[in-house]
């Protein structure tokens, strides 16, 4: 292998164990901020919204 095929293949890796991480913090604390009550935006309303009707569609269909 070349060295740019190495660095691109850590790069690859990397995102896909940081990314998710990333996310689900982010989602944890959207949720936090919506059972507090604080001010949310509306599109991040929509993103809790469509978020839950994703987790019962896969709760259906395993």
């Amino acid at each position: 292998m070349e060295t740019w095929q190495i660095i691109l293949a850590i790069i690859i890796v990397g995102l896909s164990i940081i990314m998710p991480i990333y996310y689900s913090y982010k989602k944890k604390k959207l949720k936090i901020a919506l059972k507090e009550g604080r001010e949310v935006t509306e599109r991040e309303k929509i993103r809790v919204y469509i978020d839950n009707i994703n987790e019962k569609f896969r709760a259906k269909h395993k």
